[in-house]
């Protein structure tokens, strides 16, 4: 059973250019299918043309077919399971290895595609060795000889190219572990950051923070309400005495400090609008910081 690490690389094998390595085990596969006689001025089997070597025949199919290393390979499969079929004592003639490649390539190429080159085209890319008649006859008797069956599955495939296969295999094993790596990397990073945002107690504000904010805030509201003092100052003495009187009836609701104040500043001929809003500023910080004095007994 072949693994998923064989499967993703046949994968990616299948899909890649011919190289001159795999030309080349073709060749020695094709020379072990069956023993034939030698003879170096041989012509093929039309007659016309002398016959070239197994390794140029081939490299000229594969030049003029453009086929795919998955299709290629898959005659490295029909080779070999021929061999086991053909009788020990077989003996073929100079011309017979060419012929079983060629029938071999061209049921690999049916098989794998579903459009394939036709038998008249086949027998062009053999430069006239062989008649559009030649081809047909070999391809049935390859069909024969394999008694029909030309399925190839993933693990032939894996066993006939395996030493194609390691270095493709060794490039996925590391970059699989260079992602688990990466993923360690990130969740220890996620993990040191929400340690850290646990770890850092929430920040309460100081007595002097509260102090200061509520300071500038009554100075801001101070600042803007004396843009329109001069305008109030203008209104008549005995109006401004009277609410001068109102407001000192209330002083005895405050404290004695800010009573002080408030009359230290009538004094001063200050707007009340502007002692208002000073009372009022200072009756709010007043009860802040009687609020964080009892937080703090509290805690």
């Amino acid at each position: 059973m072949a693994s998923s690490t064989d499967l993703k690389a046949l994968r990616i094998f299948i899909q890649g250019p011919v190289t001159h390595e795999m030309v080349h085990k073709l060749v020695v596969a094709t020379l072990q299918v069956i023993p034939c006689t030698e003879d170096k001025n041989v012509k093929s089997s039309s007659g016309q043309k002398p016959l070239p070597s197994l390794m140029t025949f081939i490299s000229r199919l594969v030049r003029y077919t453009n086929v795919y290393a998955g299709t290629l390979m898959t005659t490295l499969v029909y080779l070999n399971k021929l061999k086991l079929k053909l009788p020990k004592n077989a003996q073929g003639l100079p011309c017979t290895r060419h012929r079983i490649f060629l029938s071999c390539l061209i049921l690999a190429s049916k098989f794998h595609n579903d459009s394939s080159p036709k038998n008249v085209h086949w027998a062009q890319y053999t430069d006239g060795l062989f008649s559009l008649k030649d081809v047909n006859l070999m391809e049935r008797q390859l069909l024969y000889l394999m008694n029909w069956d030309i399925r190839v599955s993933n693990e032939d495939m894996i066993q006939q190219v395996g030493q194609f296969l390691v270095p493709i295999k060794e490039e996925l094993i590391k970059a699989a572990k260079l992602k688990r790596y990466l993923q360690k990397q990130k969740a220890s990073q996620m993990s040191q950051t929400a340690q850290t945002m646990l770890s850092t107690p929430p920040r309460t504000p100081s007595y002097d923070s509260l102090l200061e904010t509520s300071i500038s805030r009554s100075s801001s509201t101070i600042s803007g309400l004396s843009l329109g003092a001069s305008h109030s100052r203008s209104s008549s003495n005995s109006s401004l005495y009277h609410t001068r009187q109102s407001s000192c009836s209330s002083i005895d609701t405050v404290s004695p400090t800010l009573a002080a104040k408030l009359n230290w500043m009538n004094k001063l001929d200050i707007d009340p609008s502007i002692e208002m809003a000073a009372r009022s500023e200072e009756i709010q910080l007043t009860e802040m910081l009687n609020e964080f004095s009892s937080r703090t007994l509290g805690l």
